[in-house]
């Protein structure tokens, strides 16, 4: 089973911006001192994400990984169709 996601508590914004990650998430999502994080927000919905910079990065390499295989098919792909016109436009 898979967990998706837990309570740790509440925090407040202090008068610099900062906010206070529960010790507990920190301890059970390992977080240390100094960790830097991806923010994401939705305004409408009132919601802040923060993600681990090493995970966006991880995310980010596969991302990649994938889309230069999908190139490399693609290309192929390309190429083999161009291959066929040129075989069709010569039986012509």
């Amino acid at each position: 089973m898979m967990n998706h996601g837990k309570i740790f508590g509440t925090t407040s914004m202090g008068e610099r911006g900062q906010v206070v990650i529960p010790s507990e998430a920190r301890e059970e999502l390992g977080i240390k001192s100094g960790e830097k994080f991806v923010v994401f927000g939705d305004a409408r919905k009132g919601t802040v994400i923060l993600v681990k910079s090493e995970i966006m990065n991880k995310f980010a390499n596969f991302f990649f990984n994938k889309s230069k295989r999908f190139e490399k098919i693609a290309k192929e792909i390309f190429e083999k169709t161009e291959a066929e016109v040129e075989e069709e436009e010569k039986e012509e």
